[in-house]
C-alpha cells in the first residue's frame, strides 16, 4: 500500500468513526491538499480541525507522526489543527488527540503496561480512543464541550 492510499483509509477510518460516534463530519472539497483532513462538529456552532494520521505498534506502544514530510522538510501542525485523527489498522481503533498533548515530531501512546510497571509519565492510549454511539464514553470525547 503506497502512503497516499494508507492516509485515504485513515482519512475514511476516522470519518467513519466520528460518524458513527454522531459527530456531524465535514471533508475540504476544493483544498484537498491543505492541512486540516476533515472538519467535525462538537456543539452547535463549535467545530475541530483535524489532520488525520494512520498509527503503527511496536511492541505495546503506537507511534504516529506528528509532522509532515513534504519535499524533506518537517512542519508541525500546531496553530493549523486541533486534533490528530489517528486510525490504527492493528487495533481498528480511531483515537483524537490533541495536538498540544503531543510533541511535535513523533508521538507515542501506550496500549499496554510497561515492564516495571511505572505509569507516572506514561501517555496511554486508552483516554483517547473514540467510541461509538453505542460504547460508553470516553474521557477525551467530551474536549471542548
Amino acid at each position: 500500500m503506497t502512503p497516499s492510499e494508507l492516509g485515504a483509509l485513515s482519512e475514511l477510518a476516522v470519518a467513519t468513526a466520528l460518524t458513527k460516534a454522531g459527530r456531524l463530519v465535514f471533508l475540504p472539497f476544493f483544498n484537498a491538499h491543505g492541512r486540516v483532513d476533515l472538519i467535525y462538529e462538537i456543539a452547535e456552532g463549535s467545530f475541530r480541525r483535524v489532520q488525520c494520521k494512520s498509527a503503527r505498534i511496536v511492541g505495546e506502544v503506537m507511534h504516529f507522526y506528528t509532522c509532515s514530510h513534504t519535499g524533506g522538510i518537517e512542519r508541525g501542525y500546531r496553530g493549523e489543527v486541533d486534533e490528530f485523527g489517528v486510525y490504527c489498522a492493528q487495533t481498528d481503533s480511531v483515537y483524537l488527540v490533541p495536538v498540544e498533548d503531543m510533541p511535535a515530531r513523533l508521538a507515542a501512546l501506550r496500549l499496554g503496561p510497561t515492564r516495571n510497571n511505572q505509569a507516572r509519565g506514561v501517555r496511554w492510549a486508552e483516554p483517547y480512543r473514540l467510541r461509538g454511539v453505542t460504547e460508553s464514553p470516553s474521557p477525551r470525547d467530551e474536549v471542548g464541550e
